[in-house]
């Protein structure tokens, strides 16, 4: 069974990975994601906790730091979908500042070497908070 994989675009706030895992609560049987954030947040002694606070709050989500520079930063993420897991990754990376910036090649890499089932959901910035705008 393939697992699921869901990017997120764009990535312009902090607020995003909030927003993602609320919604996907929301949603129906959307529980249990796998998360790659930032190190620097991941591995942060404050915002660690709010993240796992948040994550099990939001329906059991869990996070993993990914850091963009480490080739071997996705093997967390490639046995998660692998095994039949899910995951939410924004593409772009960090940058928060750019939201038109490209997707880094880390993601399609992920695609070729697991195989899952890709949704692609966008965030809508006409808000303070972004909001899910669609999913396709």
């Amino acid at each position: 069974m393939p697992g699921h994989l869901i990017l997120v675009r764009p990535h312009a706030s902090l607020w995003d990975g909030f927003v993602v895992a609320w919604h996907l609560r929301q949603i129906g049987d959307h529980n249990g994601y796998l998360f790659a954030v930032d190190p620097d947040y991941a591995r942060h002694p404050v915002y660690c906790r709010i993240l796992k606070w948040y994550g099990r709050l939001a329906g059991g989500h869990t996070m993993v730091p990914l850091d963009q520079r480490s080739p071997m930063g996705m093997r967390t993420l490639i046995r998660t979908l692998q095994g039949g897991g899910r995951v939410v990754l924004f593409p772009q990376g960090t940058g928060l500042d750019r939201p038109d910036r490209p997707d880094l090649p880390g993601a399609a890499w992920l695609i070729r070497k697991s195989c899952p089932l890709v949704t692609e959901m966008w965030l809508d910035r006409d808000y303070p908070i972004p909001r899910v705008r669609y999913t396709m």
